[in-house]
């Protein structure tokens, strides 16, 4: 079975089997948060992913199987419009508490 290594931005690497797509690792292996750049590089290819996720993660016969995809424009749009929403909204309850002491 081929191998990887599996770079990350912050510079951690991480060794894994390829099967297609699936990355394949003895253990689950301790992903950084940060998933920005993710460059799985081969023998014979290498894959670059901006704005990563693991959208498919399994313990299967010991072993941990997992796949990187990447975050469409779109989506990573609206989601940080939910998450400033989301700290907006705890700005005004908490305003409100000041406010009117609830």
């Amino acid at each position: 079975m081929e191998t990887a290594t599996i770079i990350f931005k912050d510079g951690t690497e991480i060794e894994a089997e390829v099967n297609g797509n699936n990355l394949i690792t003895a253990e689950e292996p301790d992903f950084p948060e940060d998933l920005s750049l993710v460059i799985v590089r081969g023998d014979d290819f290498e894959w670059v992913y901006h704005y990563a996720e693991i959208t498919q993660a399994a313990g299967i016969d010991n072993r941990y199987w997992f796949v990187f995809t990447e975050i469409p424009e779109d989506v990573r749009e609206i989601r940080q419009l939910r998450a400033d929403n989301d700290m907006l909204t705890e700005c005004i309850l908490e305003m409100s508490e000041i406010i009117y002491g609830e």
